[in-house]
């Protein structure tokens, strides 16, 4: 049975991984460097880990998966919004996106930007379907 508190933490994670995908559109409309992706599709990755090496990642197409670890006890890493153009492999000058953190001191910046590189990856990959 889920309780209070794990639907909470549920709803609170999801409600910042939309909010991290809408924040990317923003940008998307508000930099003129991102005007070819003016009405690309957008998607979020939330990252989540339980120990050091249970780390899972996330799109709004495998919610309940989410869900699921989260009610096993996984914490969010970060989060990433991200607009692109599902078309095209991802490259670095050809999409924008947002990333936030929720424990940035718990891992090194080069491991939290490996982290969200493969998110970016992942969220990217579920424009696909």
């Amino acid at each position: 049975m889920t309780s209070i508190l794990e639907v909470s933490v549920y709803d609170e994670v999801l409600a910042d991984a939309e909010q991290c995908r809408r924040d990317a559109i923003t940008l998307v409309g508000k930099e003129s460097r991102y005007s070819e992706l003016k009405g690309q599709p957008s998607a979020w990755c939330v990252v989540t880990e339980k120990g050091l090496w249970a780390r899972e990642f996330h799109t709004a197409i495998d919610k309940d998966r989410l869900r699921d670890c989260i009610e096993k006890g996984h914490r969010a890493v970060l989060t990433v919004g991200l607009v692109s153009n599902p078309d095209f492999a991802l490259h670095a000058t050809k999409y924008a996106s947002m990333v936030a953190y929720a424990e940035p001191r718990k891992h090194s910046d080069d491991k939290l930007a490996d982290i969200a590189v493969r998110a970016k990856i992942r969220a990217h990959l579920s424009l696909q379907h």
